[in-house]
């Protein structure tokens, strides 16, 4: 009897160590997964979304329910800082320095940049102005350069004075010299003065783009009109214009009339800016090759000498009635 109750007492005290080790091992790798899945640290990112395990935020479950979808936006978003970054405009190279001296002015120089030197005479602006002034005439120099594709191959010199020639004229450009006069008297706008440089400049351009026969024998209706449209940014800037069919249009609408050969019989500006607007036109319908090759066939400064009926196929006549028409479209 004894000998049983033993026995009984082994096998009792063998289950219960068999079950301790049971509960006691490892689990299986499957409760691992499940277990691990409960947590955002390791959820996969190519998965699709999962429910949470509790309640949360809705925020919060968005961020943790839809991880990809958290992704594919910051990659939108950085695809789109991308594309504007690319679609800003690099800046364009500096010009080289044009070494050496323009040619010599009367008054005094105060200033030279890149391409441009520049004097003042008696009574015009004073020489801190112009001086403070320089990086400024350089720049309207490049952009008058990129508009029209032509590049200063030399330097120039810029003059103010105080005493125009002729009354009325407040620029003069000197191209054969290098040269440009402009006439102002101390005290009167800047700003005026630095398109009307810029006009003066684009002189040069053509001097530079043709040759200077072909500039010195060029019609005025081109000659003047290309120095003017060159000189579009600030010019127009300054009629509140934003085209040269707009400046036209404001010009009929004031009572200007349009006709180019008797242009200025309304005022200077106001013939420069119809010849600008017909260049403008011309560029436009018959493009820069057909244009270049009607500026040098001018005959003469006479509005109308360049031979419009040759390289275009039409007399000035039509061509102002084309423009006219244009204009009021």
């Amino acid at each position: 009897m004894l000998r049983i109750a033993y026995r009984a007492l082994v096998l009792l005290i063998c289950g219960v160590m068999l079950i301790g080790l049971i509960a006691a091992r490892p689990l299986r790798r499957g409760a691992e997964l499940a277990e691990s899945a409960a947590s955002p640290r390791h959820l996969d990112l190519g998965a699709a979304p999962r429910a949470p395990i509790q309640a949360t935020a809705p925020a919060a479950r968005r961020d943790i329910a839809n991880p990809r979808g958290e992704i594919q936006r910051a990659q939108l978003a950085g695809r789109a800082a991308a594309a504007r970054l690319a679609r800003k405009p690099r800046p364009k190279p500096v010009p080289a320095m044009i070494p050496g001296d323009g040619p010599r002015m009367r008054g005094e120089r105060v200033a030279q940049t890149q391409r441009l030197d520049l004097y003042v005479g008696k009574g015009s602006f004073s020489a801190e102005q112009i001086a403070s002034l320089s990086p400024k005439f350089e720049r309207v120099l490049r952009a008058a350069e990129d508009y029209f594709g032509t590049t200063l191959k030399r330097r120039i010199s810029l003059g103010f004075y105080r005493t125009a020639p002729k009354r009325g004229v407040r620029g003069m450009a000197y191209t054969s010299d290098g040269r440009v006069e402009l006439y102002y008297r101390a005290g009167e706008e800047t700003g005026r003065a630095v398109t009307i440089a810029m006009h003066e400049m684009g002189h040069h351009l053509e001097a530079q783009r043709y040759g200077e026969q072909a500039q010195r024998r060029a019609d005025t209706i081109l000659h003047e009109g290309l120095a003017t449209w060159i000189a579009s940014i600030r010019w127009l800037d300054q009629c509140q214009a934003d085209t040269w069919r707009q400046r036209a249009r404001q010009l009929r609408a004031s009572g200007v009339p349009l006709r180019l050969l008797t242009a200025e019989r309304s005022g200077a500006d106001s013939a420069y800016e119809q010849w600008a607007s017909f260049v403008d036109y011309l560029t436009r319908q018959y493009g820069w090759e057909k244009f270049d090759a009607l500026y040098a066939s001018g005959r003469g400064r006479a509005p109308g000498s360049a031979d419009y009926q040759r390289v275009l196929g039409k007399s000035l006549d039509e061509l102002s009635d084309d423009w006219r028409a244009w204009v009021g479209e």
